[in-house]
């Protein structure tokens, strides 16, 4: 009877979860959660655009389901006050806490504004900094032009000291023996096309720059107002956006500075 009366009370507060929003309590390493540099008090509002009460253990099934089938799915993000998204493809590994109905329904409230976008439209991004709040973000992609022609690809990246070394090694090269030139761009190209992501990625963090957060947009304008909404000091390389604004946001840097230190460590 006892235990009954257990069951019966577990199943009460189960239920009672299942109609609350997820909050992050704790994030392990080496999991997904980690990887996609979410942080402790994330609040998990839609999965796939659809606003997310149905508790724990079904995120979690419906996570291992998309790695099983090799799909990725759209995970809404609650930081502060402001609304991201960020591509999934795997449980995310990490301690949950529930929020209060009424904060439930006050997210819902919020959520049912924002702008939606089918996952096929969206675009993923890793977003690096330095201490100088110098950013820039980096397309989650392969472009087929960086085996087909590799300059062109390098000057889209704005890798121009990498370009410049490999126009001078393409000459001596070409001055040497044409066929020696061929073979060399076509060794060049398929490496440039199949390491494109680790080559970016390491030239990025030999500039100094360490990964910060990681976010879905339709294009990198769209990424790049996400990351001045956090960083009001975000500067940008190449940008459509107004100046940073002269604010303090050391609590952020704060927070980033950890985050810097624990990446370089997880990517060295």
């Amino acid at each position: 009877m006892n235990n009954e009366t257990v069951e019966t009370s577990e199943e009460k507060t189960s239920k009672e979860n299942q109609s609350l929003l997820l909050k992050i309590e704790s994030i392990r390493k080496k999991t997904h959660s980690f990887t996609l540099m979410l942080r402790e008090d994330d609040i998990i509002v839609a999965l796939n655009n659809q606003f997310y009460i149905s508790g724990e253990n079904q995120l979690i099934d419906e996570l291992t389901h998309v790695k099983k089938n090799n799909h990725k799915a759209i995970l809404t993000i609650k930081r502060g006050d402001f609304f991201f998204d960020v591509i999934v493809r795997n449980s995310l590994g990490c301690k949950f806490s529930t929020l209060s109905s009424e904060e439930t329904k006050n997210i819902q409230t919020q959520f049912s504004s924002k702008k939606i976008d089918d996952v096929e439209e969206l675009k993923e991004f890793s977003i690096f900094r330095d201490l100088k709040n110098n950013f820039e973000c980096i397309e989650d992609s392969f472009s087929l032009v960086a085996g087909l022609f590799p300059p062109a690809w390098l000057a889209y990246e704005q890798k121009w000291w990498l370009l410049s070394f490999f126009s001078i090694f393409s000459f001596l090269l070409l001055s040497i023996n044409p066929w020696i030139f061929a073979i060399g761009w076509v060794i060049v190209s398929i490496y440039c096309y199949k390491a494109q992501k680790n080559l970016i990625f390491g030239f990025t963090l030999l500039s100094g720059k360490a990964l910060s957060m990681k976010i879905a947009s339709r294009n990198i304008h769209e990424a790049q107002k996400t990351v001045r909404y956090f960083y009001p000091k975000s500067k940008f390389q190449y940008s459509r956006l107004e100046e940073p604004q002269e604010v303090e946001d050391e609590i952020n840097l704060n927070k980033d500075k950890k985050n810097i230190s624990e990446t370089e460590n997880a990517l060295v």
